[in-house]
């Protein structure tokens, strides 16, 4: 320790003590600046034996509560089971007793209902109506399932739009025979193939596309080569002809080769086309049709193919009178009886 002083402290000089600098600290506008606050932690919490027990007793309780709720969170749900099951999915007010099918086209309301895998007694609450529509739309013959509809009074309605056939399809090749269920195949204006499972007065009545050189057919797929959708085409001009100028109707159209269709009428002429330029080939067939009734004459065959000079025969001796008079046509050499060519102009 360091030495005392001998000294007295009154015989001592008194020496000045700095004062401690002021907790108040004055701002250049005169006004005294607030002390800066000073935040302490006090740890209150006390620990003893009591509270200890406190705790425990308030750790059961709140453990018997979640086991209670959890028991009657569990029995509440097996309730509302059973009572789902008994109100609904047993209850025969909502089984399927009828299954009511609106279509129109070669299948069968039996058949749309056999390809749904719909049964009596399914309830309509758990049938999936998208799995239906999809094993529908597997049938070639169906377009798309428009409507799926259940009333829960046991009925299931079925809207189903089907491909409507414009002809029969015919390849030997391929064992494809028109009017005949068991291998008959129809296609629509798009070209879909479908095979025939019903067959009315109207779908008989439909005219043929026989195609020789196909080589393979998937029923529900387009044919998209040339031949084929120029002879839908021809088809479908030659249709709109008989329905608005009364000419004859066809009755078959068959694709002869790679650049040509022959068209047999009901009217016993055969009028071969070119695949291209069907309109320009149809106008000069007007013109030809025009001149024909006219002149009462029976068309046996006609080739449209040819431009100039068209190969044209008939079915008996044509009359000709004044024919060098029609600015249209003109008749040309007699190759055979009954044969003629016609040049236009």
């Amino acid at each position: 320790m360091p030495a005392r002083s001998s000294k007295s402290p009154s015989s001592s000089k008194a020496v000045p003590v700095p004062k401690a600098p002021s907790s108040s600290v004055v701002k250049a506008s005169g006004k005294p600046a607030k002390p800066a606050a000073v935040k302490v932690e006090v740890d209150l919490k006390v620990d003893s034996p009591k509270i200890r027990e406190m705790e425990r007793a308030a750790l059961k309780r709140r453990g018997f509560t979640w086991a209670l709720t959890i028991i009657i969170i569990i029995c509440l749900g097996a309730l509302l089971k059973i009572t789902v099951r008994e109100a609904f999915l047993k209850n025969p007010r909502f089984a399927i007793r009828q299954v009511i099918v609106r279509t129109s086209g070669t299948l069968s309301a039996e058949r749309i209902i056999r390809a749904s895998a719909l049964t009596h007694g399914m309830n309509l609450l758990t049938v999936n109506l998208r799995d239906i529509q999809a094993r529908i739309v597997t049938l070639p013959q169906v377009s798309k399932v428009k409507k799926i509809g259940r009333d829960y009074e046991g009925r299931l309605t079925l809207e189903v739009d089907q491909r409507q056939p414009v002809a029969w399809l015919e390849c030997a090749r391929l064992g494809m025979k028109a009017h005949k269920p068991e291998t008959g195949h129809f296609i629509d204006a798009e070209g879909v193939v479908f095979p025939c499972e019903l067959i009315t007065d109207a779908f008989a009545a439909l005219p043929v596309i026989r195609h020789e050189s196909l080589l393979h057919v998937q029923p529900g797929s387009p044919l998209t080569d040339l031949q084929t959708q120029s002879a839908l085409s021809l088809l479908k001009l030659l249709n709109e002809r008989h329905e608005k100028q009364q000419s004859p109707q066809p009755l078959e159209l068959a694709v002869q080769n790679a650049w040509s269709v022959t068209a047999s009428l009901d009217d016993g002429s055969r009028i071969t086309f070119g695949i291209d330029d069907l309109d320009e080939q149809l106008a000069r067939l007007d013109r030809i049709w025009i001149e024909s009734r006219h002149r009462s004459w029976k068309i046996d065959t006609l080739n449209l193919l040819v431009r100039k000079n068209m190969p044209v025969t008939f079915s008996s001796p044509p009359d000709l009178t004044g024919l060098t008079d029609i600015e249209t046509a003109s008749l040309g050499s007699h190759p055979q009886p009954g044969a003629s060519h016609l040049t236009h102009r």
